[in-house]
């Protein structure tokens, strides 16, 4: 899957996907939409996820479905997107509170108050810092894009 963000800093900048079987779906976002879906690719391409949001996606999920709540709540998450999505909230949160030092608590207190019935993930720090490293990456590849230019990621 190729996931192409465009820069639009004068209005909503945008997301599209491209499926491997060749359809696409896409959305208008927000900068924190942006950042979010960085952050999922951070974690998900480092930690081999398939089935989290992007594989979501690839195997043929509309990113409009995840705006609307019926649609959402009948989804069928796998753990590793229920993982991706709690991580990509503390490693953003991270950008700007600064790094957590004791990660896997904190992951793991965000998983008791979801009441999921799913154990939480443990990361190693190796794990930890790589995804931080490259959601850095990232975060400053789009922050140096041009505006009107896209920033293309092979899922």
């Amino acid at each position: 899957m190729e996931i192409k963000f465009t820069k639009n800093t004068a209005g909503e900048h945008s997301i599209s996907y491209q499926r491997d079987d060749g359809s696409v779906t896409w959305m208008r976002a927000s900068p924190y939409f942006v950042q979010h879906d960085l952050s999922h690719y951070a974690i998900e391409s480092t930690l081999g996820y398939r089935t989290a949001f992007l594989g979501m996606i690839n195997g043929g999920m509309q990113i409009r479905d995840f705006e609307d709540r019926e649609k959402r709540l009948s989804m069928r998450v796998t753990d590793e997107g229920w993982y991706a999505e709690s991580m990509a909230n503390l490693f953003l949160m991270e950008l700007t509170q600064g790094r957590v030092d004791n990660f896997n608590q904190v992951l793991a207190a965000s998983f008791r108050q979801m009441n999921l019935d799913v154990s939480p993930p443990q990361l190693s720090v190796e794990e930890a810092d790589k995804i931080r490293k490259r959601l850095q990456e990232l975060i400053m590849q789009w922050q140096q894009l041009p505006e009107k230019e896209h920033l293309l990621l092979s899922f």
